[in-house]
């Protein structure tokens, strides 16, 4: 008898799911008739669409698709959808053109690093996005900020053509990936925290370990992210990775801003309450967004964790190395091409070979 009622269960709950999953199909068939059509797509499979068509070098299998498909493609990776596109011109039309329409990005895992939609590049547009854009503009990425920065870069730059030089002399080898993201980050690093990230005290080396595991964790593929049906199970133990990340991030980046908020107080008692004293130092990334979130009458609610956020995203950026090898290899590729201009130039500083200073 149990048995019977059992069975009449389960063959009750298999009509209903067969139901419902019909009544699904029939909506999401007649919602897709109103839209418009997508562009190419290639051949998907059931639950993981295109993500099987995807190579390490993900650029190679884009441009290899397009070659098939067009410049304009429709992929379907897991659960989400993803539009290609490969030309300057449609590129402009969606970056530009279309600006507000796609400026909205999918959330990742992975984004609790970074605090969420705190960051520029995920957050929705809306005031805050606006904001800033227009901080990165006019302050933080503005002509009198970057003409304030020359020395660094040039320090930095003349310290990296000695290192060449060096070697030269010794006859060693040289890893120029290494040395040029090396520069980049001592740059970048010195620009936003006025830290040298070559350095041996503790704080540079945190900071050149926790921006590793940052890079390497934004470059994984989380499958929670992209198959739907394991949105809420951490199965790579990923969220549990991302949450250690960002707490040890979260832990550093409130010391380096409180070290810094307390410099600046006794900057200002110094100099007497006034601001002298601390354009008697450089202002960097952090003490234009300190000075921004001190400002009373701001356009948003801007708090430490925007700030974390921007330094992360500019920190992250520094350490792609796959960027600078790539940047590498065209430069390289380029001076090949064009020998005869390259073995010109060449000449012409061989014949002052008693030149003392960097020629710029």
């Amino acid at each position: 008898m149990i048995s019977h009622s059992f069975s009449l269960a389960m063959i009750l709950l298999l009509f209903l799911f067969i139901f419902q999953l019909l009544s699904y199909l029939k909506r999401n068939k007649k919602l897709h008739a109103r839209l418009p059509p997508h562009p190419p797509s290639p051949p998907a499979i059931p639950i993981i669409g295109h993500l099987h068509l995807l190579k390490p070098l993900i650029h190679h299998a884009f441009r290899h698709l397009s070659d098939q498909y067009g410049p304009l493609i429709s992929l379907r990776l897991g659960s989400s959808q993803f539009i290609i596109v490969n030309t300057p011109s449609l590129a402009k039309e969606f970056l530009k053109t279309h600006e507000l329409t796609y400026s909205h990005r999918k959330m990742s895992i992975a984004n609790v690093v970074a605090y969420d939609d705190a960051t520029f590049a995920f957050a929705p547009y809306g005031t805050y996005w606006k904001f800033i854009k227009k901080l990165s503009i006019t302050k933080l990425l503005g002509n009198r900020t970057m003409t304030q920065f020359l020395p660094i870069r040039t320090q930095e730059l003349h310290e990296f053509i000695q290192t060449l030089a060096n070697k030269s002399k010794a006859e060693e080898s040289v890893n120029l990936t290494q040395a040029l993201i090396k520069l980049s980050n001592n740059i970048i690093s010195r620009m936003m925290l006025s830290i040298d990230c070559s350095g041996t005290d503790n704080q540079a080396e945190q900071v050149r370990a926790l921006v590793r595991e940052v890079t390497q964790i934004f470059g994984e593929f989380n499958v929670s992210d992209f198959i739907g049906i394991f949105k809420n199970f951490d199965l790579q133990g990923f969220k549990k990775r991302a949450l250690d990340i960002h707490k040890r991030y979260d832990a550093l980046l409130d010391k380096i801003i409180s070290d810094r908020e307390e410099l600046r107080r006794e900057a200002k008692l110094i100099d007497g309450g006034g601001e002298n004293g601390e354009e008697e130092r450089l202002k960097d990334f952090l003490d234009i967004l300190l000075d921004v979130y001190s400002e009373k009458d701001r356009e948003v609610n801007f708090t430490r964790n925007h700030i974390k956020s921007l330094i992360l995203v500019t920190s992250h950026d520094t350490q792609d190395s796959n960027f600078t090898r790539h940047q590498l290899f065209l430069v390289t590729c380029k001076l090949l091409i064009r020998r005869a201009a390259f073995s010109s130039r060449r000449g012409e500083i061989s014949q002052n070979n008693n030149i003392k200073h960097i020629i710029q």
